[in-house]
């Protein structure tokens, strides 16, 4: 091959590779990178046996701080009134107070009677029915405080002439009942070593019955959102009883007749053990039939589904174990205002359904 024909093959073959090179055939074509994941959303790092946070609420915010305050001694109840106010009591004071609807303290009534008399009152619970705020105390029985005549009443205080054990929570049915727990060890009830305790009704038309006892101690109450069933916080067992009212004939008892009273049981079962060493304090149902319940000693508050399973738990941001009480409100009714109660402090968040006890203790129509 001649020179000239060498060079001229060396240059097309050259031209030819460059060619290729530029349409992409000359080396393999790189993969790209694959995508990163995005980055999961951080959850709070539960203890072993607590679930995440419930799904669908918001984020956890202080709302209010009444610590150095009498009136926030150890915080419990929480019920909201037609305003927007939330009343809420102090154990260690005596004191009946509010926050307005952007967290300022207005303090109210105090319930204890002179000192010489030598006894505290101890409020606990508290609800709002026709216009008139409900409280149970450990050592007066049930009050009611009607604000437009600012006076502060005894509704009962006796039972057979008995004193109640210590009034802690109540609840009213659809039809205007007041059912309410009196657990053992927090009154002057008449016996010490009889450790268990009751349930109540005060029947809107002003009888006084017991409907249940023999729980270790009945804490927080509430009725579900069919009216059906009254659920108990049983603390010192660190369970839930869910007793459900005779309403008719069914499958399990055909011949049953229906008690419009709501005076006894078809079935109670204990259920929903709480985790730790905990107990459920006060309780309330949403709309939607899910049971929320602060667990006093583990710091937060749990959702409880109808089937009675925890599925999320929301801690209290600032530590305090002694989360007692709580009460829904807010836009839509669909906040949780929840209590510190050693910390003087009420936290909230937005819940994924509105409560069922809406303002002035009406009772929203259930969802299914």
């Amino acid at each position: 091959m001649g020179v000239h024909r060498l060079l001229s093959w060396s240059a097309g073959l050259l031209l030819v590779s460059r060619v290729l090179v530029g349409v992409g055939f000359a080396q393999p074509a790189q993969a790209p990178a694959p995508a990163q994941p995005a980055a999961p959303v951080p959850m709070p790092v539960q203890p072993w046996g607590l679930p995440p946070l419930p799904p669908g609420i918001g984020p956890v915010e202080k709302f209010a701080d009444v610590s150095g305050t009498p009136q926030g001694r150890f915080l419990e109840g929480g019920a909201f009134d037609t305003a927007g106010n939330l009343w809420f009591v102090a154990i260690g004071s005596g004191w009946i107070s509010y926050l307005t609807p952007d967290g300022k303290l207005v303090p109210v009534v105090n319930c204890n009677p002179p000192a010489a008399l030598g006894q505290t009152c101890e409020p606990q619970g508290s609800r709002w029915h026709d216009g008139k705020l409900y409280l149970t105390t450990r050592h007066l029985g049930i009050l009611v405080y009607d604000p437009q005549a600012k006076q502060l009443k005894t509704l009962v205080y006796t039972y057979r002439n008995q004193l109640f054990k210590g009034p802690n929570d109540l609840d009213f049915d659809a039809e205007g009942n007041l059912f309410f727990t009196d657990p053992w060890g927090t009154g002057p009830g008449p016996n010490e070593s009889d450790r268990t305790g009751a349930v109540y009704q005060y029947s809107r038309d002003g009888v006084l019955r017991r409907v249940m006892d023999s729980s270790l101690f009945p804490n927080g109450i509430a009725v579900s959102p069919d009216d059906n069933t009254l659920a108990i916080g049983d603390f010192r067992a660190g369970r839930m009883w869910y007793a459900t009212f005779e309403t008719g004939p069914g499958m399990g008892c055909p011949q049953c007749p229906r008690d419009p009273l709501h005076l006894t049981f078809l079935s109670v079962k204990a259920g929903t053990y709480v985790p730790g060493n905990s107990g459920p304090d006060g309780i309330h149902y949403d709309v939607k039939g899910n049971l929320w319940a602060q667990l006093a000693g583990l710091g937060g508050i749990a959702e409880i589904n109808p089937r009675g399973l925890i599925i999320g738990f929301v801690p209290i941001p600032n530590g305090d174990a002694a989360t007692t009480n709580f009460a829904f409100g807010g836009p839509n009714n669909q906040y949780v205002y929840f209590e510190g109660a050693t910390s003087g402090t009420f936290w909230r968040f937005k819940a994924p359904y509105p409560g069922l006890i809406g303002p002035g203790g009406m009772r929203l129509p259930a969802q299914p």
